[in-house]
């Protein structure tokens, strides 16, 4: 999820950087306004999936015990990210409607910390990743020769 945010993200500052749509079209500050609208919408929706799963895999990273103990700060501020959404979350379940725009403001710089720091989650994530035993091959068993 975080690549596809990514990839939308860097599709988005693109066009805004360019004022042109992928097609070489001007674009207009009412379809930038749309479209980052769409993007943070979206990002959000994404985002979600994250906001579900992080939080077991940020308990399993041990950077003290890694190859990369720096990357505790970046986990610590993933961390945090990842309890401020899951407040807005819950806000917007039991405490009633957050206007959209409202949510997309708050929601944003938790979306922002992931993307900033991700590589350092993923890094910590896959070295702390239980690690299963080697396959081994399965050989089949010969059958048994009769004698005739």
């Amino acid at each position: 999820m975080l690549g596809d945010i990514r990839s939308e993200h860097d599709t988005w500052q693109a066009m805004n950087a360019s004022g042109r749509y992928s097609d070489a079209t001007p674009l207009s500050a009412a379809a930038l306004g749309a479209t980052t609208e769409w993007l943070l919408d979206h990002a959000w929706r994404r985002f979600l999936t994250v906001v579900d799963h992080a939080p077991t895999l940020l308990d399993r990273c041990q950077p003290t015990n890694s190859p990369w103990p720096d990357d505790a700060a970046a986990l610590s501020r993933l961390a945090a990210a990842v309890i401020y959404s899951e407040a807005l979350v819950d806000e917007i379940v039991h405490g009633g409607a957050v206007p959209e725009q409202e949510r997309r403001a708050r929601a944003w710089p938790a979306i922002e910390t992931w993307l900033t720091d991700d590589e350092a989650f993923l890094r910590q994530a896959r070295v702390s990743a239980p690690h299963r035993c080697p396959v081994r091959p399965v050989t089949a068993a010969r059958p048994a020769q009769r004698s005739h």
